[in-house]
């Protein structure tokens, strides 16, 4: 299998499952803890990139104006979904966050098909068409207020769109991105450590070691995403995002007693089905190329 899917694959699992890390960090505020994400993934990277010393590649990725423009676009996208999904957890929009993770997909799949002009084979349209099915189930639920589920939804579906068409290096673009949205978190940082004092150096030495690892669980599953979205159509990586979600969705359910209504078992139903229809057409086609190569 391309080593693009394997990456998706693992990515959206490492997405579904980081609820178990994140929950053992709750007596961290919101916007503190995605300050640590972002300020421990540059330290993160910077110990990576003393060892490899990749000094080109990151020359490589502003040798242009056109890359330094499309790289404050992609820095901007990300820190705007970053920070929405923060406040919109924080605000009481839990559930509008979760559907914007259900409708990023079909963002990702319509601007494979509109943008980049990829196509879908016979057995990708009913799948598409039964992921579209479901998402309408859940939003026949209640929503809400739609405009954050679909803002989150285009932010991160633009986000990967313009990596994907970006050249320059997966982890030396992400470090830059990381990089620049430093720099509104250590004024975010200071302002509340003159104020009320950040929470980080009052809570246990346990918490605080898994909180500077925040910066690698936070990198992992976006490091393979970038390397995904360069090696497969966009249209893939839109049905392989509804892993996350779902297993977001299990945990929430079996591990953590939250509701789970007939609407929730529809839906899910539906998705799953586009998720098997896929991997089906995906394992056809790929053994019909093997075949086609031997």
């Amino acid at each position: 299998m391309n080593t693009g899917y394997i990456a998706g694959i693992l990515s959206f699992l490492f997405w579904g499952l980081i609820a178990i890390y994140w929950k053992e960090l709750s007596a961290i505020d919101s916007y503190e803890l995605l300050g640590h994400r972002i300020l421990w993934g540059v330290v993160t990277f910077l110990i990576y990139f003393m060892i490899k010393s990749p000094w080109k590649n990151l020359r490589l990725c502003i040798d242009t104006k056109k890359k330094r423009v499309n790289l404050l676009l992609t820095t901007g996208l990300i820190f705007t979904n970053w920070f929405l999904f923060v406040w919109a957890v924080g605000s009481g929009h839990v559930l509008e966050a979760s559907i914007g993770y259900f409708i990023n997909p079909l963002i990702n799949v319509a601007l494979g098909v509109f943008i980049l002009k990829e196509t879908l084979r016979p057995r990708q349209k009913i799948a598409v068409g039964f992921a579209f099915v479901g998402l309408l189930i859940l939003l026949s639920t209640g929503v809400g207020r739609i405009e954050i589920s679909i803002l989150l939804a285009v932010s991160f579906g633009t986000y990967g769109l313009l990596r994907k068409k970006m050249n320059i290096p997966s982890m030396e673009g992400l470090f830059l991105e990381m990089l620049i949205c430093l720099i509104p978190i250590v004024v975010f940082f200071i302002y509340k450590e003159t104020t009320v004092g950040l929470t980080f150096f009052k809570i246990s030495v346990r918490e605080q070691v898994l909180t500077s690892l925040a910066g690698v669980v936070t990198l992992i599953p976006l490091v393979g995403f970038n390397y995904a979205v360069k090696k497969i159509p966009l249209i893939s990586i839109g049905l392989l995002q509804y892993i996350a979600p779902s297993l977001q969705f299990v945990l929430a359910v079996f591990i953590y007693g939250e509701l789970f209504t007939e609407s929730h078992a529809y839906a899910f139903s539906l998705i799953w089905c586009a998720l098997i229809i896929y991997t089906f057409d995906l394992v056809t086609a790929h053994k019909i190329q093997g075949t086609a190569n031997a």
